[in-house]
């Protein structure tokens, strides 16, 4: 699979569906291909093509946190938050303790530019888990496009490194992209793809959201 976005990639990690293992045995295989299609298309980016797909998966599952977190994504590749946020909000109701659509909501302010309001929304996050890399990173990429520059330091100083994940290079990369050094700026994406290779991809979306073009 190939796209990085954040809500995709942490439904592959997880286990099936429970709702999707309680069904029958054709009904959970056709579902299952209904998903893995509805992937493969927002991959192609044929979203029209995967909502079709999802909305038959629903309506055998319309309970399932993971069906409704993926709708979300699509919705959000569509660039309709507002339904993309409703399907979140569904999701985190069955299932409150979820990170994916929990953080998929804040995402969806940071996509809306709306830095100030994803900042508090992560910071929130941060919580239940002060070591998270990505919520950092996000925390980070907030501050910096606010132009609080000092704030942004400071969180940049507290990612780990070396860290699980390659927030650490690709929070130095957005800090010298931003102060126009894009030879240094690219050396950090460099070495971040020799450690982490795909996991990079996911941070590189990122950087395509802001329009940060060092490749």
């Amino acid at each position: 699979m190939k796209t990085a976005f954040f809500i995709l990639a942490v439904l592959l990690a997880v286990a099936r569906p429970a709702s999707a293992q309680s069904a029958g045995p054709e009904t959970s295989l056709k579902n299952k291909a209904l998903i893995q299609g509805a992937l493969a298309d927002i991959d192609a980016k044929k979203y029209d093509a995967a909502l079709e797909k999802l909305q038959v998966a629903v309506q055998s599952l319309p309970d399932d946190p993971f069906v409704l977190n993926l709708l979300g994504a699509a919705y959000t590749k569509k660039k309709d938050y507002a339904t993309a946020r409703g399907y979140f909000e569904k999701s985190l109701v069955l299932q409150p303790d979820s990170f994916p659509p929990k953080f998929n909501i804040g995402e969806l302010l940071f996509l809306q530019r709306q830095y100030p309001e994803a900042r508090a929304y992560f910071e929130k996050m941060r919580e239940a888990d002060r070591r998270n890399e990505l919520l950092q990173f996000k925390v980070f990429l907030c501050l910096l496009q606010m132009g609080d520059k000092d704030a942004a330091a400071r969180t940049m100083k507290g990612i780990k490194y070396p860290g699980d994940t390659p927030a650490w290079y690709y929070a130095q990369a957005a800090w010298e992209s931003k102060n126009g050094n894009t030879r240094k700026a690219l050396e950090y994406l460099t070495a971040a793809k020799y450690v982490f290779g795909a996991k990079t991809l996911l941070f590189d979306e990122t950087f395509d959201d802001l329009a940060i073009k060092l490749r």
